[in-house]
């Protein structure tokens, strides 16, 4: 007995179009990188009602983004602490404060001379 091959047909569920579909809808869909003929699968819509969707003015002109992801998971490892307000280096051996007022007493103060200014 010959046994021949039979058409399976794939298992699609068929998409029932949308009541209501608003511009928030295809702008999210747009910004989330499905194209126009990805707007037309996921509504079951036929092509020209695509076409006519894109003519309002808020979505003439518009097109999907370009939305890449990474193939694999990129994680930070280096440790930073969220509460650190300054890249200072502190050692317990060392007196901030005290350090810093050396550096202000060592600064010579600016004076003013009228006669730098000869306009």
């Amino acid at each position: 007995m010959i046994e021949a091959r039979t058409a399976v047909e794939p298992n699609t569920t068929p998409v029932v179009k949308p009541q209501t579909i608003t511009v928030t809808m295809i702008i999210e869909d747009l910004n989330n990188g499905i194209d126009r003929a990805g707007i037309q699968t996921k509504y079951g819509l036929d092509k020209w009602e695509v076409t006519q969707m894109f003519q309002h003015p808020s979505l003439k002109g518009k097109k999907a983004k370009k939305v890449r992801k990474l193939s694999f998971n990129f994680v930070d490892d280096t440790a930073a602490d969220p509460n650190q307000t300054s890249i200072a280096v502190e050692s317990p051996d060392v007196d901030v404060h005290t350090e810093a007022s050396m550096i202000i007493e060592a600064t010579p103060e600016l004076q003013e001379d009228e006669d730098d200014f000869n306009f």
